[in-house]
């Protein structure tokens, strides 16, 4: 089931940092060879970008692929190896748990915004990018690991 969804988080954050990247070629070549940028694309862009590294986040968390420095953690042995995970996994949850909770009083703060250029679109569908990716990286973390045979 982890790998399931896992799966399809990531395939979302590749769609939308894909749809970005096409978003700036778009609005490159229109500014550029026809001298007629459009408004929306920046904003647009911005906002697909976000997407894509909270969800990017939530995914590298599932494969445990965030950076770490080892180096004293390695000299210390297993013993200080196993306190450090534990450290890190409790500080996750209280970095993710305090984005994710920060970020959900943001979204519900602008509920009602619009985005400036698309103002069809509530500007809620961007600040909902923190919440959603943060409390997808506390699942990840505290998703029970596989047991070894």
């Amino acid at each position: 089931m982890k790998l399931f969804i896992e799966k399809y988080i990531s395939r979302g954050a590749s769609v939308a940092l894909a749809a970005s990247v096409v978003l700036v070629s778009f609005q490159i070549f229109l500014r550029f060879v026809f001298n007629t940028p459009l408004t929306w694309t920046e904003e647009v862009d911005r906002y697909l970008f976000v997407w894509s590294v909270y969800l990017g986040s939530a995914v590298a968390v599932a494969k445990k692929a965030h950076i770490r420095v080892t180096i004293f953690i390695e000299l210390g042995g297993p013993k200080l190896e196993k306190i450090s995970q534990i450290l890190d996994k409790i500080c996750c949850i209280f970095a993710f748990s305090f984005v994710a909770y920060f970020g959900s009083k943001l979204a519900y703060a602008n509920l009602n915004a619009r985005f400036y250029t698309l103002e069809f679109m509530p500007l809620i569908l961007f600040y909902l990018s923190v919440p959603i990716g943060m409390f997808l990286s506390l699942l990840f973390l505290l998703w029970p690991a596989k047991k070894e045979k």
